[in-house]
């Protein structure tokens, strides 16, 4: 009898699962109902770009009676979906007009896809326009023809671009038998957007694409990542300390995260330069003595004999279900990260340039960029700046000889994917509770808007950081409220700490609170193992600080406020379904510090800890709110980013702790909660599914494919001393940027240009030949003129690129 009671009782656990999630998705078939309109939908169709011609600058003749505009494009992908373009009218519409404007989509076979009409009178001068198609599942290379029409007095028409930009593409004007002359354009392209919904087995194929294209650096990042670490735990062993498997490849991951930086930091300082032949030899022999130390380890020739300091505790072997878990978690964090950069050549946005533009540095001399300087690519001298995160991108293009783009792209997308493992690692560390873990690598990895937005931004050296930061929190937490065993961690925490400070200054900033919050809420016990190790991290960063302190006047120009610095940001608070994450922390948060006075035990106080942490970080930079001064090195910007930690650390160790409450409970009571959890659990992952594929903000696409090839010609047709005029735009404060394809001309050629990198700002005399020549450049009307050419020579501009985005010029 008690045997089929544990059956009825695991039949109606998976009864109440299922019915949780059917209940799900029976309310999204619905369309629904109830969800706030403020709120993104649950589900909603996947859109991505196939086609992009931006540039607008004339108008063609309004297709009327028997005149007809055509376009002919050839779609990219499978699933066409919808085209968009930009209308034009002659006149504003007149409530008395009678005419119609008619779009017409036909296949390559001539089967008419869709028509549709509209009354003029309701078509507005610049008014966007979207063509919605039945989906085309094999759209991909196919020939589609867009026809423009209209009745005898249609004043509309769409936007166009005097320049065939596009292949397989072709406009032209048609007219009937009886017209004597049909009417001439000089418009070659439309102002033209088509947008594709990818479907299963076109993720799947791209998916595999993806991985071909980026295989091999994934694996050869995850070996140079992996060795200092792996290298430690073999000179060092910590298995007594660490019997969950992936908590310890977690740490492993931080370890080597923050030592490769303080390798080439220290190498730097004495003269040493990194070459392929040095770093292969490094990569190679290190994992041969790791391989070595492991079979020394398994040999019954040499037995490990445990010391009074260090027993052994027999670890498990099998894994636990949590591992295969996470396991799952991080192939599908990694599959979404991949698909979502999956039409990307180079990755978004300013900063992705600049550091497009320290690895090109670092990569050709072998230092760290604050020995060398910018040179050859810009007279800059400093860098008041963190160089950790390329260290490794150095390495790895010194080891692999990828393009400098497809690196960034791939690394930083591999090391979004991988922060899961080590948010795990903090977890089961702060709880010594695998669920904890579990949960809050789940949250980082699918439904939270950040790490994944990093991408969007080029946000790599905070990625790298925010990727150790979970396990110093775990490894302070340990050093100073863990068992005696933990005090010989103390040196891991200085490691991390150094590369931490070496990565990203801001997020070193941030941690600082905790590891004091920890010492405090512990008493003040242990805090002299806390002291030792600031004094070995102070010793180690003491060249760095040192340098950077000299560099103070240079980096005001980074600093120094702009407006809306301090501002918190909406849009982010807005974005997703964060809100509801950070409300749930809240309404938890006061039965938590209930709980943890009343039983005063240490894993009620881990959530305490995060949440006086993450708050007390958030109002000491709202100064300008609350009414007292600010910090001028941090902002509520760059702090928000990177609340999603404490976050999911928070709302991990809750649920485990709920959980573990849950299941001791009546069975009644447990299939309630099940019947809670699992809706809740599967809408925030289909939310988050779709999140994570549509993650990247088409806005801060800078550079196109096309700018690919145009690049490559540039670097082998242009001489060395050209001088290149490019597109840009006011870009932070008084910084300018390049806003095309041309933003990448120093880093990929070293040819100059007359908008480089942001970190020009660190040479006075180069930012004082930028920033006038770039406002003037937007006052210029006629580009044609000869005045304009006379101008640029002026200026000692030799070359004009115009990137496939396009901008002023």
């Amino acid at each position: 009898m008690e045997i089929g009671h544990k059956r009825a009782r695991w039949w109606l656990k998976w009864l109440a699962v299922l019915l949780g999630i059917g209940l799900v998705l029976l309310w999204d078939g619905l369309g629904e109902p109830g969800r706030p309109s403020s709120f993104n939908p649950m589900t909603s169709p996947i859109l991505a770009e196939d086609i992009s011609q931006g540039r607008l600058n004339a108008v063609p003749p309004a297709p009327a009676g028997d005149v007809q505009l055509v376009y002919r494009f050839v779609a990219q992908h499978n699933g066409l979906l919808e085209l968009e373009l930009l209308l034009a009218r002659n006149g504003e519409p007149d409530p008395e007009e009678n005419g119609r404007f008619t779009l017409t989509l036909t296949d390559w076979q001539g089967n008419q896809l869709v028509s549709q009409t509209l009354p003029t009178r309701q078509l507005r001068h610049n008014q966007p326009f979207v063509l919605q198609i039945p989906r085309q599942p094999d759209s991909a290379r196919r020939p589609y023809q867009l026809t423009l029409s209209g009745t005898s007095d249609n004043r509309v028409t769409a936007w166009g671009y005097t320049v065939d930009l596009l292949e397989d593409t072709e406009l032209t004007l048609t007219s009937g038998p009886l017209r004597n002359e049909t009417p001439e354009t000089a418009v070659q392209e439309l102002q033209f957007t088509s947008r594709y919904q990818p479907g299963w087995l076109d993720a799947l194929s791209t998916l595999g694409n993806l991985l071909g294209k980026y295989g091999w650096l994934i694996l050869l990042a995850l070996l140079f990542l992996l060795l200092p670490g792996s290298l430690i735990w073999q000179l060092r062993p910590f298995r007594h300390k660490f019997p969950d498997p992936m908590a310890k490849l977690g740490v492993m991951l931080a370890l080597g995260t923050a030592v490769w930086p303080i390798i080439w930091y220290l190498f730097s300082l004495i003269g040493g330069r990194f070459t392929p032949w040095l770093l292969w030899s490094l990569l190679v022999s290190g994992w041969l003595l790791v391989a070595y130390r492991h079979l020394v380890t398994l040999s019954p020739r040499h037995p490990v004999t445990p010391s009074p300091g260090h027993p052994i505790t027999p670890s498990p072997k099998r894994w636990k279900k949590e591992h295969h878990l996470l396991l799952l978690i991080l192939l599908i964090g990694l599959a979404l990260r991949l698909l979502a950069v999956r039409d990307l050549v180079f990755p978004p946005w300013v900063d992705s340039v600049r550091h497009g533009l320290i690895t090109a540095v670092m990569s050709q001399s072998g230092q760290t960029i604050t020995q060398t300087g910018y040179e050859p690519f810009l007279p800059v001298e400093r860098f008041p700046y963190h160089f950790g995160f390329h260290t490794i991108s150095s390495s790895l293009a010194l080891l692999g000889g990828w393009e400098i783009p497809r690196l960034l792209l791939g690394l930083g997308q591999l090391l979004n994917a991988l922060l899961p493992l080590t948010v795990y690692a903090g977890g089961w560390l702060l709880t010594r509770q695998r669920r904890a873990g579990l949960l809050a690598a789940f949250l980082v990895a699918i439904p939270l808007f950040f790490p994944a937005y990093y991408a969007t931004w080029g946000r790599y050296t905070q990625l790298t950081a925010m990727l150790l930061m979970p396990v110093l929190l775990g490894l302070t937490w340990r050093l100073l409220r863990g068992a005696q065993g933990w005090r010989s961690t103390g040196w891991l925490v200085a490691l991390l700490a150094v590369g931490l400070f070496l990565l990203h200054f801001r997020v070193f900033v941030f941690y600082l609170p905790f590891a004091g919050l920890v010492w405090l809420l512990s008493g003040g016990r242990n805090g002299r193992f806390l002291w030792q190790t600031a004094g070995v991290g102070f010793l180690l960063l003491l060249p760095q600080i040192i340098y950077l302190l000299q560099n103070t006047e240079t980096s005001k120009a980074v600093v120094a406020r702009t407006s809306g610095y301090t501002a918190f940001p909406t849009a982010y608070y807005t974005a997703g379904w964060d809100r509801l994450f950070l409300w749930l922390a809240g309404g938890l948060l006061l039965p938590v510090l209930f709980i943890w006075l009343w039983r005063r035990r240490s894993r009620t106080a881990v959530p305490i800890i995060l949440a006086l942490w993450a708050g007390g970080v958030l109002l000491t930079l709202s100064g300008d709110y609350l009414g007292f001064p600010s910090i001028n090195l941090v902002n509520l910007n760059s702090y928000y980013i990177a609340t999603f930690l404490p976050l999911a650390l928070f709302l991990g160790s809750v649920a485990a702790a709920f959980w573990r409450w849950l299941r001791r409970q009546a069975e009644p009571m447990v299939i309630a909660g099940i019947l809670l959890l699992a809706p809740l659990g599967t809408a925030v992952t289909l939310f988050g599914l779709q999140q994570q594929l549509t993650i990247i903000n088409e806005q801060t696409i800078l550079a196109r494919p096309a700018d690919a090839a145009a690049l490559a010609w540039l670097d082998a047709n242009l001489p060395d001393e050209a001088v290149v005029a490019v597109n840009s735009w006011l870009w932070l404060g008084k910084t300018w940027s390049g806003s095309d394809g041309g933003a990448w001309i120093v880093p990929l050629t070293g040819r100059q240009s007359s908008t480089p990198p942001a970190d020009y700002i660190y040479n006075r005399t180069l930012g004082d030949f930028v920033r006038p020549f770039n406002e003037a450049l937007t006052a210029v009307q006629d580009w044609s003129s000869p005045e304009t050419a006379v101008w640029l020579q002026e200026q000692g501009i030799t070359h004009i690129y115009i990137g496939a985005k396009g901008g002023q010029m």
